[in-house]
C-alpha cells in the first residue's frame, strides 16, 4: 500500500509540474506557439511523459486552466474570509485581480488565449464560462451582504454583479493596454470607481467618518 501511494503520488506531482509549465508556456509563447516538447523542457521530463500523464494536447491544456481557475478561486475565497466588513471584502477581490503586476500580467496573455480557443472548443468555453460564474458568484454574496448591513445602497444584485464584474475586468484590460498610470494607479481606481457605484459615493464620507 505505502509503494502504490508513493506511485499515486509521484504522478500527481508530475502532472501538476506539467500543468504548470503549460500555463508559464502559454503566458509566454502564447497558445499556438507551445509544443508539446516546451513543456517537456520546462517540466523537466521527456516528452513522451506529456502524452503518459495526458491523453491529448488539449486534455493538458485545459488542465492548465482549469489549475489556473482554481488557484484564483482560492485566493478570492481566502481574500474575502480575512476581510470584516463588505467594504473591505470588495477590495480584497479586487486586490486578488490587481495583486501583483507580473502574476496579472501572465494571467491576462494566458487567460486571454484561453478564451479564444473556448470560442471554437466547447469543454474550453463550458470551463470559462464557470470561472466566470464563480467570479459573479463571489460577488453577488459580498453585494448581497453590503446591501443587507446598509453598507451598499440599494440595487438589483444581478445587475449590480455584473456591473462589478465588468468594471473590474474592464480596469484589467485598461492596465493592460494602456501607457498612461502605473498598476497601482489602475488598481486604486478600480476601487474607487467599483465602491463608489456601490455605495453611492459614499465611501469617502464613511472613511472621513471612521
Amino acid at each position: 500500500m505505502a509503494a502504490k501511494q508513493f506511485v499515486q503520488d509521484y504522478e500527481d506531482q508530475r502532472r501538476q509540474e506539467l500543468i504548470k509549465a503549460t500555463y508559464y508556456e502559454v503566458a509566454e509563447k502564447g497558445y499556438s506557439a507551445v509544443t508539446l516538447q516546451d513543456i517537456a523542457k520546462r517540466a523537466g521530463v521527456s516528452k513522451g511523459s506529456t502524452l503518459y500523464y495526458f491523453a491529448t494536447k488539449e486534455d493538458l491544456f485545459l488542465g492548465a486552466l482549469e489549475w489556473i481557475i482554481g488557484e484564483v478561486h482560492e485566493r478570492i475565497h481566502k481574500a474575502i474570509a480575512s476581510a470584516p466588513d463588505p467594504v473591505g471584502k470588495m477590495k480584497a477581490v479586487i486586490g486578488v485581480v490587481f495583486g501583483n503586476a507580473q502574476e496579472s500580467r501572465q494571467f491576462f496573455l494566458a487567460y486571454s488565449d484561453f478564451i479564444s480557443i473556448g470560442t471554437r472548443n466547447r469543454r474550453f468555453h463550458d470551463l470559462n464560462a464557470k470561472f466566470y460564474e464563480g467570479c459573479c458568484g463571489h460577488d453577488r454574496e459580498i453585494i448581497e451582504l453590503g446591501i443587507k448591513t446598509g453598507a451598499f445602497r440599494s440595487l438589483d444584485i444581478d445587475d449590480a454583479s455584473s456591473m462589478v464584474r465588468a468594471l473590474t475586468d474592464g480596469m484589467m484590460m485598461q492596465w493592460f493596454f494602456s501607457s498612461q498610470g502605473t498598476f497601482d494607479d489602475y488598481r486604486r481606481r478600480c476601487e474607487r470607481i467599483v465602491l463608489d457605484y456601490l455605495t453611492g459615493g459614499q465611501t469617502v464620507v464613511l472613511a472621513k467618518a471612521a
